[in-house]
């Protein structure tokens, strides 16, 4: 019988794939304010450490402007921080023990989904002994 793990363990992974793009977003994207003790300052960060607001209570236009230079600056390095990790991931991803790596997870994950899944014949329960001790029904989960 053909083993069903790889098709599986490609769902899963694809699964996991989607819930982290999820993650990934909701780390972006969801914001959480927090206030000084006297409520004068408050912040909204989101969980990768972008500042997506900052306020000052009774800030003159002058402040103003400094806190949207400070949120701007931040904002730029965040940026540029993120770029960097990313050039590192690919110097990384790049190696070729790495490639390789990946080059053979690849064709194997393509080979498994191209054979059709074998099924068992009516009757066939060679392929558990323990089939006829349990009123025709299977104490291994095949499905």
């Amino acid at each position: 019988m053909a083993d069903q793990g790889y098709p599986r363990t490609r769902s899963l992974l694809d699964s996991v794939a989607d819930d982290t793009e999820r993650l990934q977003a909701a780390i972006a994207t969801r914001t959480v304010a927090a206030s000084s003790a006297d409520g004068s300052v408050t912040v909204e960060v989101s969980a990768d450490g972008t500042v997506h607001n900052w306020r000052i209570a009774g800030a003159d236009e002058h402040t103003n402007r400094i806190v949207a230079n400070v949120l701007d600056l931040i904002g730029q390095a965040h940026t540029a921080a993120k770029h960097a990790i990313r050039a590192e991931l690919d110097a990384i991803a790049d190696r070729e023990d790495v490639r390789a790596v990946h080059d053979v997870a690849r064709d194997a994950l393509a080979r498994t989904t191209t054979a059709p899944p074998q099924s068992l014949t009516t009757g066939d329960d060679s392929w558990d002994d323990d089939f006829r001790h349990y009123g025709s029904r299977s104490p291994i989960a095949a499905d």
